[in-house]
């Protein structure tokens, strides 16, 4: 699929800024970066690209100094450095402006500008000088900046360009930018690039983190693609298209498996016609007005599985929280089982039967300062045989809890032991068990197998297709489209708050898929 695409149409300039060898990083089972090659020409700007996951965060964090690499070396300037520290990268001419801004709220503009490097006189705060240096990186950047308001009283665009200014007062001379056009306006991102244009014209080298491919190939001279922790290609930016970038991201479409063959015991059966979840034109607007999900129509019908295909940052958190009801759409209607939920909370739809597997276990989905029991009554403490007369009977807490474990083969010392005490993929089961053992009338599986070794993720792969045949409606979110081809009836397609496409099991299209995910193109269905 890839065989059209020039790795390399021209050589790359000598003068390499920096460069990476053989880069390798685990968090555990969890490899990161696996043998990364970089090379990065001074004066230049470079793209790195990938999908949640790909690992490109990861490698720029351990550039900057905020991770260790387990193997493999960093080079500036053809000097090898061993990064420790944000501090030993700063010295060596190496800033980053993160996805979220970093800077200090209560502190104006121009304290958090020369924080660390205060300018003196006599042994006192020179103002006069700090305000002077101000407005001359203000007027390279061609901006305009109140530099006495509190930061948290700028637009993010301003603190955005706050930020460049502090590297650039700190004499950086290679820039990394880590998505740093999610928040932003088109008029911001505009005025974004025309900023890294002038830097890299000044003999600047600019790092690009991005999923947006059209953003990629208007700003980037060359392009970089991480997939699952490698790199995949780097191409020149001109001559290659964005169909072709998002190839080179997804990557070819894994054969559907069938829910009767290998690592399955559950067969398909057809979907029934009611809906056990539905959202009608639902939005949600965040912080100044920017719509985060706008005209969302969805339905889950009992013994079928929806898969929500798209880069994270989409707006599938905001699809979690008006699930969920932990916020409410404004405009929108969400119907549980036919009845109106869009005004409930959460305990009033867990009560009429949505479960939640969370994206993030530990901070959603588990009590890790209590015990295994802890967290496994925690849906049902209130309730017989748990609870009679509102006090707990710890004898079937214990019971209850040991029925977990055993039921999904749990390693645990107990149900007293310490929710810590388990592994990560004993606790993802132990959060999986509780949430399908309550009888479910839908189930919103975030990112289920997230962390989770092989044999989990079939366990819990098994579990949600033995849900789907016993009747209940399944939203499945996942940034793995081997998962979504796996699990998956239908699969819709989430860019920038809204659903650009839908497929249907038999008629995936890896290409249009991708396209739709990355921006490439913005609507049509294939289902």
């Amino acid at each position: 699929m890839t065989a059209d695409i020039a790795i390399t149409s021209r050589s790359v300039p000598a003068a390499a800024h920096l460069r990476l060898e053989g880069i390798t990083k685990r968090f555990g089972s969890v490899v990161a970066n696996e043998g990364v090659d970089l090379k990065v020409a001074a004066g230049t700007i470079h793209a790195v690209v990938g999908e949640n996951g790909a690992g490109k965060t990861t490698l720029m964090r351990i550039v900057y100094g905020l991770e260790r690499p387990d193997a493999g070396s960093v080079e500036v300037n053809g000097a090898r450095v061993e990064m420790r520290s944000p501090q030993v990268a700063i010295a060596h001419g190496i800033g980053m402006v993160q996805q979220h801004v970093q800077l200090i709220s209560g502190l104006t503009a121009l304290e958090n500008l020369v924080l660390g490097r205060e300018p003196s006189r006599l042994g006192a705060f020179n103002a006069a000088a700090a305000r002077r240096q101000a407005g001359e990186l203000a007027d390279r950047l061609h901006t305009r900046i109140d530099w006495y308001a509190p930061v948290e009283r700028l637009s993010v665009g301003h603190r955005q360009r706050l930020e460049i200014m502090r590297l650039l007062y700190r004499d950086a001379g290679l820039l990394i930018f880590d998505e740093p056009t999610t928040v932003l306006t088109p008029g911001e991102v505009d005025d974004l690039f025309a900023v890294l244009r002038s830097l890299a014209a000044d003999g600047r080298t600019i790092l690009f983190i991005s999923h947006k491919l059209r953003e990629v190939l208007a700003i980037a001279e060359r392009v970089t693609v991480m997939r699952r922790g490698r790199v995949v290609a780097t191409v020149e930016s001109r001559g290659t298209d964005a169909g072709q970038l998002a190839r080179l991201m997804i990557g070819e479409a894994p054969e559907p498996v069938r829910a009767t063959g290998e690592g399955a015991t559950v067969a398909r059966r057809p979907p029934r016609d009611e809906a056990a979840l539905a959202l009608e034109g639902c939005a949600v607007d965040g912080p100044g007005g920017r719509r985060l999900l706008d005209g969302i129509d969805l339905a889950v019908r009992a013994g079928e599985i929806v898969g929500v295909a798209g880069i994270e940052g989409n707006g599938q958190r905001e699809l979690i929280d008006i699930v969920l009801g932990m916020r409410r759409p404004r405009p929108g209607r969400v119907t549980l089982g036919g009845r109106d939920v869009t005004h409930s909370g959460v305990r009033a739809r867990r009560r009429l039967g949505i479960s939640y597997i969370p994206e993030d276990r530990n901070v959603e989905g588990a009590d890790l300062a209590g015990s295994i029991s802890t967290t496994a009554i925690c849906l049902r403490y209130d309730r017989p045989p748990l609870s009679r007369a509102g006090i707990l009977s710890l004898g079937s807490v214990r019971a209850f809890t040991r029925g977990l474990i055993e039921r999904f083969g749990i390693v645990a010392a107990g149900p007293d032991a310490p929710m810590r005490s388990l592994s990560g993929g004993n606790a993802q089961r132990l959060v999986v068990g509780r949430e399908i053992d309550a009888s479910s009338r839908c189930v919103l599986a975030a990112h289920p197998t997230r962390g989770v070794d092989v044999k989990g993720i079939a366990f819990i792969h098994e579990q949600l297709l033995r849900l789907r045949g016993e009747g209940t409606g399944i939203l499945l979110i996942s940034e793995e489209l081997a998962e979504l081809f796996r699990l998956a009836d239908r699969i819709v397609v989430l860019y920038e708050g809204q659903i650009v496409g839908e497929f249907a099991r038999d008629a995936v299209d890896i290409d249009h898929l991708s396209r739709l995910m990355t921006g490439v193109e913005t609507g049509g269905a294939a289902a």
